[in-house]
């Protein structure tokens, strides 16, 4: 290197930080992480978002609605929309995640609003609040659910009340809804949940709940029926008329009994257990007659002439008590020229009605065959003369033939029968209203007429006006006579004194008086008729002591 060459500068790079990189950076960068991980966490603690099906809106807001539990906010409605068919709602709701394990397939949601219809007044407070939708769930975690179908109209029992849900089935639906009342002896006991129709569509079955503890009078041998508040009969003993209650009378309601042997029973405590809707208390209590198996009891009675008034329900009897009830009536029309139509009715008979709880078929044949030996018949009856309504009689013909039970008939055996009595019923009212007729009613009213212008007339004279005068003028002088007659009883003991000494006196002068004198003869008689006449007079005494009113009643 030559002195003249300049020196060359050296230059390193300094180790540490870049030159281009500030410190100043960290701040912003470490905010921004902060922010990430607050969002993060944000996202990760919120709850679930679960879609609820409505058939409507039913005034829910996205952003304003919220999801309730027991008055207690659980979550808030975020979107609101039309499903893709557009006939339903999809509302999108995000819950709190401290109530995300709950929310599964036992999870129900419902629109709470004002609601006021026959059976019910309620959610009057969402009028200021708004609506709000409703959610219940089971006290036990399961499986998480987010698509949920919400219920057309609220539970009326909450989950988790304790008591017992029954079915009942009826005929029809008639005067009970949901909602509708069940009484046990006139006490609300619990409430008709739904009504449906069953899946052949020949019943409808309603969905009961009882609360508890009532739902341990539900034994297998009771008896539902339906009340509708108002309950009027008429029989022997008179018009009655009860009243279930008054919620009763608008709504519809159902009751139960059990009767007594029913209750020596162990309480059924069994859910879904199915019972028999009957229409009325009087059909419920004669349903404890009717048996399993009474189908087997059936027999078949052929009549002469018409049976028009006998129907599928008519009462069968014996000696005034039904022991079982037609199923069945039909006409056969002739199977060929010559041969008569045959009339006929089904005969079920309730052995329960007659005692017997354990008999078969044979021993109801041989129980029937031993009473028609001894005269047994069966007879077509007028049951109710103003309706024309028939009804089928058990009656004893001793001076019957001899007949027994026909068991080649078809579709069921035959049991012999004797004339009816409907014609001669039927000739006896007509002659009654022939002679109601030929009465001379004209006659009978004008006369009526006349005896009532004529009882007016005699209210209304003078005679009847001075009658009152005239009985206080009697009874001015009764009560005369009778203080008379009270002192002339003060005199009757001295006039009894008189008698009886003069009496005497004159037995001291008969004693110095010879017997057959004249003399001795006239005073014997004297003495004998002063002693009757003291005896009379003392018996007089007794009987005005006793009744003092004898003088005046004579009596």
């Amino acid at each position: 290197m030559t002195p003249d060459q300049p020196t060359r500068p050296r230059i390193e790079k300094a180790k540490g930080v870049p030159s281009r990189v500030s410190l100043i950076w960290l701040l912003p960068m470490a905010a921004l992480l902060f922010a990430a991980w607050m969002l993060w966490q944000s996202y990760s603690d919120r709850g679930p978002l679960i879609t609820i099906n409505f058939n409507s809106a039913g005034g829910v807001i996205a952003g304003e609605t919220r999801v309730l539990s027991n008055d207690v906010a659980v979550g808030l409605v975020e979107s609101v929309r039309l499903s893709e068919d557009l006939r339903s709602v999809i509302v999108e709701a995000r819950m709190n995640p401290e109530v995300a394990p709950y929310i599964d397939t036992d999870t129900q949601f419902w629109v709470v609003n004002a609601r006021i219809n026959t059976t019910e007044i309620s959610g009057l407070g969402t009028l200021l609040s708004g609506s709000y939708i409703e959610v219940d769930w089971d006290d036990s975690p399961g499986q998480r659910e987010s698509e949920f179908v919400a219920l057309l109209e609220p539970p009326l029992t909450p989950r988790g009340t304790p008591g017992m849900r029954i079915t009942l089935d009826a005929e029809e639906a008639g005067y009970i809804y949901v909602g509708s009342p069940v009484f046990h002896r006139q006490i609300e006991v619990g409430r008709v949940e739904r009504r449906r129709l069953s899946p052949d569509g020949l019943k409808v079955l309603f969905d009961v709940f009882v609360e508890a503890p009532y739902h341990r009078f539900i034994y297998p041998e009771t008896r539902f029926f339906g009340v509708s508040g108002v309950e009027a009969n008429i029989n022997a003993d008179g018009a009655t008329v009860r009243v279930e209650s008054m919620s009763a009378l608008f709504t519809g309601g159902v009751a139960f009994e059990t009767d007594e042997i029913g209750t020596t029973a162990e309480p059924l405590l069994r859910n879904n257990s199915k019972f028999k809707l009957y229409d009325s208390r009087n059909v419920a209590r004669e349903s404890v007659y009717e048996a399993e198996g009474d189908d087997r009891f059936r027999y078949m009675a052929e009549f002469e002439g018409s049976i028009k008034g006998l129907r599928k329900g008519s009462p069968i009897e014996y000696n005034g008590i039904r022991i079982g009830q037609v199923v069945a009536v039909n006409v056969e029309p002739p199977a060929g020229p010559g041969e008569r139509t045959r009339v006929f009715a089904v005969l079920q008979f309730q052995p329960r009605r007659l005692g017997l709880t354990n008999i078969d078929k044979a021993g109801m044949d041989s129980l029937l065959q031993s009473y028609i030996d001894m005269g047994l018949r069966v007879q077509l009856a007028s049951g109710n003369l103003l309706t024309g309504s028939l009804i089928v009689k058990l009656v004893e013909r001793p001076d019957a033939l001899p007949a027994g039970i026909d068991a080649s008939t078809k579709p069921y055996a035959s049991l012999p029968t004797t004339a009816s009595n409907v014609e001669a019923v039927t000739a006896d009212v007509e002659t009654l209203i022939k002679n109601l007729s030929e009465l001379p009613l004209d006659s009978l009213v004008s006369s009526a007429t006349d005896l009532l212008r004529n009882a007016g007339n005699l209210v209304g004279s003078d005679d009847v006006a001075n009658l009152p005068g005239q009985l206080s003028a009697s009874l001015e002088s009764l009560a005369a006579t009778a203080t008379q007659v009270e002192a002339a009883t003060t005199d009757l003991p001295r006039m009894m004194r008189a008698l009886t000494a003069a009496a005497e006196n004159a037995d001291e002068v008969l004693a110095g008086v010879s017997p057959d004198s004249e003399i001795y003869i006239e005073l014997s008689a004297t003495v004998r008729e002063l002693r009757d006449a003291a005896k009379s007079i003392a018996r007089f005494a007794e009987v005005l002591e006793d009744n003092p009113n004898a003088l005046i009643t004579g009596r």
